[in-house]
């Protein structure tokens, strides 16, 4: 309600707003509409957006910053035709609020998502400005703007089912079982908050499944990066289980990237209330991205009562009731396997998926399969716009 009002006030003072936009800052939504940094369109949204994160003189530096890979200060200076020591201060203080990333090669800009959202949330600051910003970066999503990059199928994302509801189906699910991916490193964290649930308590909504504590769950380098930034925590391998168990028992789903369990990676435990991507797997043709589930739920309908207990716990609606009966989309179905944890009757099962593809074997691999989709969906993008 709070995202909805403060976006109708914007709106109605919307010309008022457009004469205040600093020219820069307005070079600078356009290179974050990139359809490279999967960007939206130029919009009002945006441009708000843009002006929340960047004052004029900030917007002035940022359009010089290359994005992803770090460039050092002398560089940057170079690019903006200004001396170090004009620019170093301000960096500084955009790198303090994380809306850019710095490191010790340099300074970067970030997409807006994923990227900045989740750098400049994952570690758990709470004041007015983070609020706003909160706000309008769930506006924007509302738009819907990423399903525009969802068009052609692409093993982006997996799911991680309930371990004890797949290892009575196959013994050979290794790559399935988050006990494996927690053997396989030494190296284990959590982030200090979820950053959609932060964002969406900071919009002014609950999560009816859990709360911002229950931060993404690291392995590898992606948890020493986290703890070394203050975003996180090492926890060790039993206080994992633990965790893991817990999510599972608040009926959260695991999304990874689609790797296996020994490379380094990061499991979002996600929910339907406040998860952007399940968002947009439910309303904006996010399953393209998600690659095809080991095993899926079946239904044994004679012994179903429609308690609707199922229901309750899916994420993605592929179990709801209609007129009191139970009704199963196996089309909706992601293989999390929480539906026949909660079945009373054992009416529902998990079975292996014939279309089911192994997870990429490293990033590079990873990258690889996932290029050809990326870049044609950016090139239908951009001749769209």
């Amino acid at each position: 309600m709070h995202m909805i009002l403060s976006m109708g006030v914007f709106k109605m003072n919307k010309k008022v707003y457009d004469t205040q936009v600093h020219p820069h800052q307005r070079m600078l939504a356009k290179i974050f509409t990139s359809v490279r940094l999967m960007g939206p369109p130029m919009s009002e949204n945006l441009l708000e957006l843009v002006c929340h994160l960047f004052g004029p003189e900030e917007a002035c530096i940022a359009i010089h910053l290359p994005f992803y890979l770090p460039k050092s200060l002398e560089k940057i200076a170079r690019r903006a035709r200004k001396s170090p020591d004009e620019i170093r201060q301000k960096l500084e203080i955009m790198a303090q609020r994380r809306v850019i990333f710095s490191s010790d090669k340099g300074y970067a800009l970030l997409p807006l998502i994923p990227g900045m959202f989740e750098y400049l949330l994952m570690d758990g600051r709470d004041s007015p400005w983070h609020r706003r910003y909160a706000q309008l970066i769930n506006g924007l999503y509302a738009t819907g703007y990423t399903s525009e990059y969802s068009t052609r199928p692409s093993p982006l994302i997996r799911n991680i089912p309930v371990e004890t509801v797949i290892e009575s189906v196959n013994r050979v699910v290794d790559s399935d079982l988050m006990s494996e991916m927690i053997e396989a490193h030494d190296k284990l964290a959590v982030l200090n908050v979820c950053q959609c649930r932060q964002s969406h308590i900071f919009s002014g909504h609950e999560c009816k499944r859990s709360d911002a504590a229950d931060g993404c769950l690291l392995f590898g380098s992606f948890a020493s990066v986290a703890v070394e930034r203050r975003s996180g925590r090492f926890v060790s391998r039993e206080e994992m289980r633990h965790i893991v168990h817990d999510r599972w028992e608040k009926n959260l789903v695991f999304m990874s990237a689609n790797l296996v369990p020994e490379s380094s990676n990061a499991i979002c435990t996600c929910c339907d209330c406040c998860c952007h991507y399940i968002e947009s797997v439910n309303r904006f043709g996010g399953r393209v991205s998600l690659a095809q589930p080991h095993f899926m739920s079946v239904v044994d309908e004679p012994a179903c009562n429609s308690c609707g207990r199922c229901a309750k716990v899916c994420n993605t609606y592929a179990h709801t009731l209609k007129d009191k009966r139970h009704v199963y989309d196996s089309a909706k179905c992601i293989g999390c396997g929480l539906c026949v944890r909660a079945c009373p009757k054992k009416a529902l099962s998990m079975r292996e998926n014939s279309d089911y593809s192994p997870p990429s074997k490293n990033w590079l691999h990873f990258g690889l399969r996932i290029m050809p989709a990326g870049i044609l969906s950016q090139i239908r993008v951009a001749m769209s716009r």
